[in-house]
């Protein structure tokens, strides 16, 4: 979340640059194309599922299309600022709420030299990715992932983002969903931004296509806010509905045409036409065993995060008083090669 620069402090407005159409903001680069951040034996012990969390969290960061990797190494036994290791670890100090990293930076070329990122132990973070445990959801909780990788971002060079649906937003409502859980990554902008940093992965091509119920409804301050998306009538009125699992459930006819709205991102590299199927299933998880009902082909470059609604027209033949997950799958018949096939979604409807 917070940012905070420990050298040069006086330069940082010179350093965060950006434009409306990159939306991304960026303060500085490592010298190289890699860095190390060592995780605390006391906060990350062996077995701790804080640990492997962290793990998680830094393989996302890896799946992105430019030359930067980062390699985290754990069990340090000693963690600081200004010793010229970049490290993480818990700390019960207010002001590191809910979570800060803090960078050395040389001005004179923007080389970052060491950034450090402390988690804050009164925030109610939890490792969990069950769908009801988060506050996107209704839940108690913040998922520690999408923190700790909004963390990674800053570590990796990029500033807070307030202009496009992004983990370098309010990150606990940048996530994707299929079944009861839910999933952290790095998204379209955030690549977009490392690869203006450190160029793009060559010869290797990484490809990422994804789909999410979630999208940019405003700002607070320097961080994006999202909310979820809707589902509405022709008109352009949103359906009325019902709460139901932590999201809204639609009510809606057999055979009445709606306008379906979802996030669409490419996280990759190049440009793609993705065949994307829309789907109704008895339950949450969306999957080739269930029925596709209708097709779009979505052009898809890495330059926005894609907020549509398309037409559909609920099958005529569900039945009355049944709930049903209308799902949209991006590149359901597995065309594109990607680092992940995360490419499902879903609202939530009740037929009259």
């Amino acid at each position: 979340m917070k940012k905070r620069l420990i050298l040069f402090v006086a330069l940082i407005s010179m350093m965060l640059v950006g434009s409306v159409a990159d939306a991304y903001t960026t303060y500085g680069h490592w010298p190289g194309a890699s860095m190390t951040i060592r995780a605390s034996r006391v906060g990350f012990p062996t077995g701790n599922a804080y640990r492997t969390a962290l793990g998680t969290v830094a393989s996302r960061l890896n799946q992105n299309p430019s030359d930067f990797r980062l390699t985290q190494r754990y069990d340090d036994r000693s963690v600081s600022l200004y010793n010229l290791q970049s490290e993480v670890w818990w700390s019960d100090d207010s002001d590191n709420c809910p979570a800060v990293t803090y960078h050395s930076v040389d001005p004179l070329f923007n080389l970052i030299l060491e950034t450090d990122v402390v988690f804050c132990t009164s925030e109610d973070y939890t490792t969990s990715m069950n769908k009801t445990s988060l506050w996107a959801y209704g839940g108690a909780y913040r998922p520690f992932q999408t923190t700790a990788l909004h963390e990674y971002g800053h570590v990796a060079g990029l500033g807070h983002e307030a202009d496009e649906y992004n983990i370098m937003g309010r990150d606990w409502t940048f996530i994707l969903t299929n079944g009861t859980t839910v999933r952290s990554y790095l998204g379209e902008d955030a690549s977009d931004g490392l690869i203006s940093l450190y160029t793009r992965k060559d010869p290797e091509a990484i490809e990422n296509l994804s789909v999410t119920l979630f999208k940019r409804t405003g700002a607070s301050g320097e961080y994006s806010v999202h909310g979820k998306c809707k589902m509405y009538n022709t008109s352009g009125t949103e359906l009325t509905y019902t709460n139901f699992s932590g999201q809204r459930r639609y009510n809606v006819n057999a055979g009445q045409q709606v306008r379906v709205e979802f996030t669409y991102e490419n996280s990759g590299e190049t440009t793609h036409t993705p065949n994307v199927g829309f789907y109704i299933s008895t339950n949450s998880t969306i999957s080739n065993i269930d029925r596709r009902f209708a097709t779009k082909t979505p052009v898809l470059g890495r330059n926005d995060p894609y907020t549509h609604s398309y037409t559909l027209t609920i099958p005529a033949d569900l039945t009355r008083g049944t709930t049903y997950y209308l799902g949209v799958w991006v590149d359901y018949d597995d065309a594109i090669a990607e680092v992940d096939e995360s490419n499902t979604a879903y609202h939530i409807i009740r037929i009259n």
